[in-house]
């Protein structure tokens, strides 16, 4: 192999067939073209003379070259010449390919997948075997046999990032006894297209595995493309705190956090910057208590990954807790008073609000907390529990002496005494938890010891209303439901006069199980104690339905269980009770991988795709041969008609060839072409990753619109807003980032005239975010609409066409389910029959409508299959409505509509 610059040629000596070329110019200049024939009258008389051989003089010049230039590029291409040359050519051992394919790929996944394809594409024009292999692959995948690589380009293309880091260390193992096992060669060389992050040791086992069988190649990823990872997220008083890590720390690096709820809504924006030097980056926001539990995800916005997405669970949920003080002089001690100790124990996971009943029950609390001596009765404490309130009772020498109604078993007179000069019993200590309690998984701590406690009266019921026991059996937790709500009575009191309970900790542990049921759930958990995946994260930092089998996790080991291939990150349940498994966790760093590796070379991946040009030179001399065919035709008279108009052909052809071969906006025929077919059309951004998903979304539209209703859109086009027409395509998807610029005056006029003429443009934020929320106007909005003369808006009332133009809709999402949508306020004076020119949300609709020809979802929904349908099904009513406009809205459908409603 030789290099010229970025050019390399795998046969340069091919190139020495240069040196026949002044020989073949010669041997053209004596093959002319046959010479022309012309009839003449007397060709009778002259038939039987003899004729004299005539040769032309010269062939034209012009064709002369371009069979020249035919030969060169047959030259050029059997010396096979790879432009940005990444592999050794000069080799024909077998590859094995290994690619990082964990959660740190996600943001230089596509270019990792790239230098993939180059690696594969290069084996199979060599003919070399290839073995594939993926570090994050679960440890039962085991097939570690050579193959064709255009198998290994198969599995390439099909494959989808783990929510996992990789696991080399299993990975080194696997190929360890699996190559010995399938009789593997002895050599090969390895490229291991990494993440860029370290693994530790376990980057050196495999390293050494790699290299006793020949040479290793380690392709990294640019400094700005490695991976960020959220490791810390932390409530405060006035909102939350997180941290941000790195594994480069060469240069500056903005980033942005978004907090979103449940229902997919923005709570919250974060920004900031990784200074130069800094690997860590601390961020913080002020947040009402009502939104911060709203939260249920943070997730960076340009780098997103399963790794760089934190899931919250119940202990983020700081419910608001009512603490009822004692009466005035009823603590003679208030650090060592019941109420003390309740309140020290509930101030790490509730937000905590003391005073009297009148006080709490105006905060609307979660919950409401009453120690012994803030014994109260009243009628509004027993509505506030059957509304759905959770109320937690210590007992205490009044209780003991008097019982009232609201409590959750019937209870003994006196109470009982312990290991006193008149009892007969030593101190009790804790019984394991009981599996069908939400205590389990917490270990019965043996500092607990009980001196005094009030009995519960044996009963048929008792046992299921018991949560904990002493180990004597006697209750020392128990609950029942009253109403919609619970009453939790701890047998013992708050502070540590009746036991050492208050003293250890186990005691705030035990308090924020209870308060996980202040919403009323129900606390029963299922399976004997262990946690099940409920909703699983994918790479990119989404919910979805759980994939493949996960692996149950026993309560007592939740704590300490790390994101795999058996216990994937996303949301766990365990009754009641939910917990986020987070990829990264407190305490978790991320550093560059070593360079010093055993055996290995490395590379940074940030440079051109390797490209091997044969096949496009082949291809152009074929095109080349065809055209001076035709070219031979036309000279040698065999083609009448291109002989008289050999100009207007030659004419005609190199408008042909000049002609953009990009098919978006303008590769329809004509004017005529785009006016009698439905096309819908959507905005490109010049961001390849979400013109794709924009073009894929309305393709799947497109497709359902076909299969549902009598609207047949084609294939959907690209236009560039500031030079092509778009007057012909009755909707227009305008996904909208926050750099949008404005548009220039002539752009504008054209957007305006389409709105005008009744055209329907869809503007779509893709960020799930709803006004109302105290956050800023997405700036590519704001930039664009300032730009373009849109008429007043107003959020889409209930009964709005939209919600039945074809099918009868309440919700309308996207990949974020319940955003808010604004469509135009007075459509009625617009002169278009009150159909909306604009409809704006931030639903992300490309994503729930991608789905290819056999209906798979190319992209993830939140809301799994049921928000994807309504997704579609408010697509095809889009369709429908920049179609038919305000058709629906018309009486004539009322009976029809209230009986598909059952109203009638």
């Amino acid at each position: 192999m030789i290099s010229l610059g970025p050019l390399a040629f795998a046969a340069p000596w091919a190139l020495a067939a240069f040196a026949v070329l002044p020989l073949l110019w010669l041997l053209l200049r004596a093959t002319p073209p046959a010479p022309s024939r012309v009839i003449f009258a007397p060709l009778r008389l002259l038939q039987n003379l003899a004729r004299t051989p005539e040769t032309p003089q010269s062939t034209p010049w012009w064709l002369l070259l371009l069979r020249l230039l035919m030969a060169a590029l047959v030259i050029l291409a059997l010396a096979r010449p790879i432009l940005s040359p990444q592999t050794d050519i000069s080799t024909d051992r077998p590859l094995l390919l290994l690619v990082d394919d964990g959660w740190r790929s996600a943001p230089d996944w596509p270019h990792m997948q790239a230098q993939a394809r180059s690696q594969l594409i290069a084996a199979r024009s060599e003919g070399r075997d290839v073995l594939l292999v993926f570090t994050a692959a679960p440890a039962n995948q085991t097939d570690l046999s050579f193959g064709p690589a255009s198998n290994a380009l198969a599995r390439l293309n099909a494959h989808e990032l783990r929510a996992w880091p990789p696991a080399r260390d299993v990975t080194a193992e696997r190929l360890e006894t699996g190559l010995d096992q399938q009789g593997a060669p002895e050599r090969f060389d390895t490229v291991w297209i990494s993440d860029g992050v370290s693994n530790e040791d376990h980057d050196r086992a495999l390293a050494r595995v790699l290299s006793a069988s020949g040479p290793v190649t380690i392709i990294l990823p640019a400094p700005e493309r490695t991976a960020i990872g959220l490791t810390r997220v932390g409530v405060a008083p006035d909102g939350f705190t997180v941290r941000l890590v790195r594994a480069d720390s060469d240069a500056e690096r903005p980033v942005t956090l978004t907090a979103t709820g449940a229902d997919g809504q923005a709570l919250a924006r974060l920004e900031g910057v990784f200074e130069a030097g800094e690997q860590r980056l601390d961020l913080s926001a002020s947040l009402p208590l009502d939104l911060r539990n709203q939260i249920a995800r943070l997730s960076l916005d340009r780098f997103g990954s399963a790794g760089a997405t934190h899931i919250t669970g119940d202990r983020w949920r700081r419910p608001r807790v009512g603490l009822l003080t004692p009466e005035a002089g009823g603590e003679r001690q208030p650090l060592l008073s019941d109420y003390h100790y309740a309140r020290e124990a509930l101030a790490g996971t509730a937000e905590l609000v003391s005073g009297d009943l009148d006080t709490l029950l105006g905060t609307e609390p979660s919950a409401l907390v009453m120690v012994d001596n803030a014994r109260l009765e009243d009628d509004r404490l027993t509505a506030f529990v059957e509304d759905g309130g959770l109320l937690i009772r210590f007992s205490g020498p009044n209780l003991a002496t008097r019982a009232d109604d609201l409590l959750p078993v019937r209870l003994r007179e006196g109470g009982r005494l312990f290991g006193g000069a008149m009892a007969w019993e030593d101190p009790q200590g804790l019984a394991p938890f009981p599996d069908e309690s939400p205590f389990t998984g917490l270990e019965a701590s043996t500092e607990a010891q009980v001196t005094r406690q009030v009995l519960a009266e044996p009963g048929p019921d008792l046992d299921a209303k018991v949560w904990a026991r002493l180990s004597d059996g006697t209750p020392l937790v128990t609950a029942d439901r009253r109403g919609q709500g619970w009453i939790v009575l701890f047998h013992v009191t708050a502070g540590p006069d009746w036991s050492s309970l208050p003293l250890s900790g186990l005691y705030p542990a035990m308090l924020e199980r209870v308060l996980s049921l202040s919403g009323g759930a129900d606390p029963t958990p299922p399976q004997g104690g262990a946690w099940g995946l409920e909703r699983q994260l994918t790479a990119d930092g989404l919910l979805t339905d759980p994939a493949g089998q996960s692996q149950m996790i026993a309560a007592d080991q939740f704590t300490r269980a790390r994101a795999s291939a058996r216990t994937p990150p996303g949301v766990w349940s365990l009754g009641a009770a939910s917990a986020a498994l987070n990829v990264m966790q407190p305490g978790d760093d991320l550093a560059l991988m070593a360079r010093d590796l055993p055996g290995a070379t490395y590379r940074t991946g940030d440079g051109a795709i390797e490209t091997r040009l044969a096949g496009p030179l082949l291809s152009l001399a074929l095109i080349i041969l065809c055209l001076d065919g035709l070219i031979t035709l036309i000279l040698s008279g065999r083609m009448p008609f291109a002989t008289r108009n050999f100009g207007a052909v030659a004419v005609l052809a190199l408008a042909l060839g000049g002609l953009p071969q990009d098919a978006h906006a303008q590769d329809m025929t004509g004017i005529d072409q785009q006016a009698l077919e439905v096309r819908l059309a959507y905005v490109r951004t010049g961001d390849a990753r979400i013109d794709d998903l924009s073009r894929a979304g309305l393709a799947g539209l497109s497709r359902e619109s076909t299969r549902r209703s009598a609207v047949e859109p084609t294939t959907p086009v690209g236009v560039d807003i500031e030079t092509d027409e778009i007057l012909f395509y009755p909707m227009i998807y305008w996904p909208v980032t926050e750099d949008a610029q404005g548009l220039s005056p002539e752009a504008a006029a054209r957007v305006t005239a389409y709105m005008n003429a009744g055209g329907l443009i869809v503007f779509d934020t893709r960020d799930g975010r709803a006004s109302g929320r105290g956050l800023a106007p997405h700036p590519g909005l704001v930039r664009l609409l300032d730009s373009v003369e849109v008429p007043p808006l107003q959020q889409m009332p209930d009964d709005h066409v939209l919600g039945r133009a074809f099918y009868l809709l309440t919700e309308f999402p996207g990949r974020y389910p319940d955003t808010r949508i604004w469509v135009e306020a007075n459509p009625e004076s617009s002169g278009r029959d009150g159909a909306s020119s604009v409809v704006i949300g931030s639903a992300d609709w490309a994503s729930a409508w991608a789905i290819d020809e056999q209906g798979r979802p190319l992209a993830p929904v939140e809301g799994g299959p049921r928000q994807r349908e309504l997704a579609i099904r408010f697509g095809v009513n889009l369709a429908m409505y920049a179609l038919t406009g305000n058709y629906k809205a018309d009486q004539v459908h009322v009976p029809a509509i209230l009986e598909r409603l059952g109203q009638d």
